[in-house]
């Protein structure tokens, strides 16, 4: 019984039908991170980095938040396997918060799986999410969110016109290895940095951060 609860797809739930791998490859290129504004209103998105794909006018972008870790382990889920307590339960955003989303880095796409980057994907197939487990696989290579976060056609457009977020590439070293509670502001630095022109000793000028 559980695992048949878990087992609805985040995709079917945003109203799309799973993408046939070869689909989602040719999608990479919408794949980016979403840095929040300093300023962002949305309590939901607040400081929040978030990766998000099919990204493009008259797409439904779809994602998950990647540094809001919860405080729960798998194992409180999937109390049968030993293994699961290894890994963290983390808030991948506010739609569909009873469903089980996971990113897993890696050379084999899993079932049901979108393409974000190379060697980078999506994924809510519980099976081979168990398979994981049971492998097992590192946390370094599989994060797993309760829910996730979407927009309607041109939403996200309108929301990064009016200066809620920053885009950065996907960087899937940066999402697996930094730290969370520090990964928002040193991603938005990235993201906001300008190069000005300072004074240098000679009484030239030399290119600087502000």
């Amino acid at each position: 019984m559980l695992r048949l609860c878990l087992a609805t797809l985040i995709l079917l739930c945003a109203g799309l039908e799973p993408l046939p791998l070869s689909a989602a490859e040719e999608g990479d290129e919408r794949s980016v991170l979403l840095i929040a504004s300093e300023d962002m209103a949305d309590p939901r998105f607040r400081q929040s980095v978030v990766l998000v794909t099919r990204h493009g006018r008259g797409n439904s972008p779809l994602g998950v938040i990647v540094n809001r870790p919860l405080k729960a382990g798998l194992d409180r889920i999937f109390p049968e396997l030993k293994q699961a307590g290894q890994h963290r339960l983390h808030y991948g955003g506010p739609v569909a918060p009873g469903d089980i989303v996971f990113m897993l880095r890696g050379e084999t796409a899993p079932e049901a799986s979108i393409t974000v980057a190379k060697g980078l994907f999506l994924s809510s197939d519980i099976e081979s999410l168990l398979r994981l487990l049971e492998a097992p696989t590192p946390a370094t290579r599989l994060r797993v969110f309760r829910g996730f976060a979407g927009w309607a056609p041109y939403q996200l457009e309108s929301e990064i016109d009016r200066g809620d977020w920053h885009l950065l590439p996907v960087d899937a070293d940066v999402l697996f290895n930094e730290a969370p509670d520090g990964m928002w502001l040193k991603l938005w630095r990235r993201a906001t940095q300008v190069m000005v022109r300072a004074p240098s000793p000679d009484g030239g000028s030399t290119l600087a951060q502000r």
